[in-house]
C-alpha cells in the first residue's frame, strides 16, 4: 500500500443490514469502526448469531490499532466478545455502550483482558496514527455517535446509524454544528446509513409517538403487552409514561430488557423511574392495572413474546380482550416468524396493534428528506453508502448523484475502496463471509456441522450399532434408534424398527468374502438399507450414523 493511500474495506454491513464492520487503512496502519453480529433464522438450527469473517484483518492484526464502537446495538458491538481473541486491540466506546460491552465480555470470560476505553459523548481519542471525534446523533438507543475519523491524509465521516429527530426524548438531537464543521475541514468522504433510502419524507419523531401510544394504552380495557427492541430506552420511557397516565404498573419480561434497563440506570437515564416488576409479580396484578414490556417483537422463538403467544411462559398468560402492541418495525426476513406469533395471539382472542393500524413506531434510521438535509450540512465530496442491502446501496448512489454530490461510489462487503487519492476506485477484493457462533466456537457458515443440522431438521436422525465377531458374522441383531423420524412408541414405530432391522441384517449378510472385514463396507451397506426403508416407508431422508463394533 502507498503511504499516502487511504482505503475503506467493509467486512460486514455493506450489502446487508446487520453485522457492521468497517476498516480504514492508511499506509500499513488500520482502524476498525464497529464490530457487530447478525441474527440467525430457522435455516440454521442451534445458531443464534453470525459474525463477520475477519481473515483479512487477522493477517494485519499487528497493525490494527483499535476498534471504535458507534453505539450499543448488537449489529455494531455484538461481535467484539466473539472476535476479540483474533483482533487483540483496544476498544473505544461511550459509557452506555461500555456497560453493555462489559457484560458481553464477562459472559465470554474476557472482561479482564480487553482494554475498554470509555470516551464521553462528543469526546475523542487518538488510536495509533489515527484520531477521532465522536459526534452525538439521534437514534433509537442512547449515546449513538458519528465518527469523524482523522487520518494522515484527511478526515472521513462515518454515519451509521442516525436520524434527524427534533424531539428524541432521550439524549440530544443530531449535532448539526459539529457535522457542518467536519465538512468544512478537509473531508475526504462520508459513509452514510442507507436503511431507509427508499422511504420518502421523514422517519418520524419519538415526541409525537409518546402522545399516540399514551392514548392507545389509555383506551385498552385489559392487560397490555408492548413488544419493542430492548435497546430502545426512549420507547421504554414512553411506555412508562403511558402506563402512569393509565394507572398501570410496568413489568419487564425478557433477559435483554433487564440488562438494558440496568445499564440505563447506571448511566442515569432512568432517574426517577420506579423499579420494574419481574414476571412472577406482574402476573398477579389486576389485568387493567398492568403494562408488560416484552422482548420478541421480531418473532424470535426463544424470546418472551413467543413463549407468551404459545402459552408456554411460566408467569404470563394472556386472555381474550388483552392487547399486544408491536412497537417496532418488521425487519426484512422476519415476516414469517412475526406472523406465526401474531396468529397464535389472535387464536387466543388477543387484540394485535402494529404500525399498520396505529401510530406505534418510528424508525431510528433516516428517510430521504433527512439524508438530503445531511448532504446540505456536510457537503461531502465523496459519498459511500453503507448499512443497507444491495438495493439500498444502489439507490443511495443514485440519490446522492441526483442531489449534487460530486462523487458517489458503492462498496460491498470485501471491496477494497481507495478513497484517496481520488477518484474513488475499487482496487481489490478480500476474503469475506460469516461465521456462526456455535457455543464457544466459531464455525464457517458452510460447515459440515451446520449442513448436518439442516439435514436432521428436515429428515431426522437414524443411528445403528452393528456388532460383528472376528469372522465378520453378526454377533447379535443391530441396535437401531430414530430421532425425528417416527413417534417414539406405537405400532408404526415398532413396524418401522422391525423392517429396518431385518433390512440391515440382510444387507450386512449379503456382503461377500472379506468385504465384512472392512468397516467402511459394513457402514455403507447398513446406511443404504436404512435410507431406502425410511424413504419408502416415511418419505424422509434422515441423517444416518452407523457404528461398527467387533468382538
Amino acid at each position: 500500500m502507498l503511504k499516502k493511500e487511504l482505503l475503506f474495506v467493509p467486512l460486514g454491513g455493506a450489502g446487508e443490514i446487520g453485522m457492521n464492520l468497517s476498516l480504514y487503512g492508511c499506509g500499513d496502519d488500520w482502524v476498525m469502526v464497529d464490530c457487530g453480529v447478525t441474527f440467525s433464522d430457522d435455516r440454521h438450527p442451534g445458531i443464534d448469531v453470525f459474525v463477520p469473517d475477519v481473515t483479512f484483518i487477522k493477517e494485519e492484526v499487528k497493525n490494527l490499532h483499535g476498534i471504535i464502537i458507534t453505539h450499543a446495538h448488537e449489529d455494531h458491538v455484538g461481535g467484539v466478545a466473539h472476535l476479540w481473541r483474533h483482533l487483540q486491540c483496544p476498544v473505544y466506546v461511550t459509557p452506555f455502550a461500555a456497560g453493555h460491552l462489559r457484560r458481553k465480555l464477562s459472559e465470554a470470560g474476557l472482561l479482564d483482558r480487553v482494554p475498554v476505553n470509555e470516551v464521553p459523548c462528543g469526546g475523542g481519542a487518538d488510536v495509533g496514527p489515527f484520531g477521532f471525534d465522536f459526534i452525538p446523533l439521534a437514534h433509537s438507543i442512547p449515546e449513538t455517535q458519528a465518527v469523524a475519523l482523522k487520518t494522515p491524509v484527511g478526515s472521513v465521516l462515518h454515519m451509521t446509524d442516525w436520524k434527524l429527530d427534533p424531539e428524541p426524548l432521550l439524549g440530544p438531537v443530531t449535532d448539526e454544528e459539529a457535522l457542518r464543521a467536519v465538512g468544512e475541514n478537509g473531508l475526504i468522504a462520508m459513509m452514510c446509513d442507507s436503511t431507509n433510502i427508499q422511504v420518502d419524507g421523514h422517519s418520524g419523531s419519538e415526541g409525537p409517538l409518546r402522545k399516540s401510544l399514551t392514548e392507545i394504552v389509555a383506551s385498552c380495557q385489559k392487560r397490555v403487552v408492548v413488544a419493542c427492541f430492548a435497546s430502545n430506552v426512549a420507547r421504554l420511557l414512553t411506555c412508562v409514561h403511558a402506563a402512569h397516565q393509565a394507572g398501570r404498573t410496568v413489568g419487564l419480561v425478557g433477559r435483554s430488557l433487564w440488562s438494558m434497563t440496568e445499564n440505563a440506570r447506571r448511566c442515569g437515564y432512568l432517574e426517577g423511574i420506579p423499579d420494574f416488576l419481574p414476571p412472577e409479580e406482574i402476573g398477579y396484578l389486576p389485568r387493567d392495572r398492568a403494562l408488560i414490556l416484552a422482548t420478541g417483537s421480531q418473532g424470535e422463538p426463544r424470546a418472551a413474546l413467543s413463549r407468551i403467544a404459545a402459552d408456554s411462559h411460566r408467569d404470563i398468560v394472556l386472555e381474550e380482550g388483552d392487547t399486544v402492541i408491536f412497537s417496532s418495525k418488521e425487519i426484512p426476513g422476519n415476516e414469517r416468524a412475526i406472523g406465526r406469533v401474531q396468529n397464535q395471539l389472535a387464536t387466543q382472542g388477543v387484540e394485535i396493534i402494529t404500525e399498520r393500524q396505529e401510530f406505534v413506531h418510528v424508525s431510528g434510521h433516516p428517510a430521504r428528506d433527512e439524508v438530503a438535509k445531511l448532504y446540505e450540512w456536510v457537503k461531502p465530496p465523496l459519498l459511500v453508502p453503507v448499512h443497507g442491502e444491495t438495493r439500498h446501496l444502489i439507490e443511495h448512489v443514485k440519490f446522492a448523484t441526483e442531489h449534487g454530490i460530486p462523487e458517489a461510489k458503492m462498496a460491498q462487503n470485501g471491496s477494497v475502496l481507495r478513497l484517496y487519492p481520488g477518484p474513488a476506485e475499487i482496487i481489490d477484493e478480500v476474503p469475506v463471509g460469516r461465521y456462526a457462533v456455535d457455543g464457544h466456537s466459531l464455525i464457517p457458515v458452510d460447515s459440515h456441522i451446520l449442513r448436518a443440522r439442516r439435514r436432521m431438521s428436515f429428515g431426522g436422525l437414524a443411528v445403528a450399532t452393528v456388532v460383528l465377531d472376528e469372522r465378520g458374522r453378526l454377533a447379535d441383531d443391530p441396535e437401531i434408534s430414530f430421532l425425528g423420524v417416527t413417534e417414539d412408541e406405537g405400532k408404526e414405530a415398532e413396524e418401522l424398527l422391525d423392517t429396518v432391522t431385518d433390512e440391515v441384517i440382510d444387507a450386512v449378510e449379503a456382503l461377500r468374502g472379506g468385504a465384512r472385514q472392512n468397516d467402511d463396507n459394513v457402514r455403507e451397506a447398513a446406511s443404504r438399507a436404512i435410507r431406502r426403508v425410511v424413504r419408502e416407508e416415511r418419505g424422509l431422508r434422515p441423517v444416518v450414523q452407523i457404528h461398527v463394533v467387533r468382538v
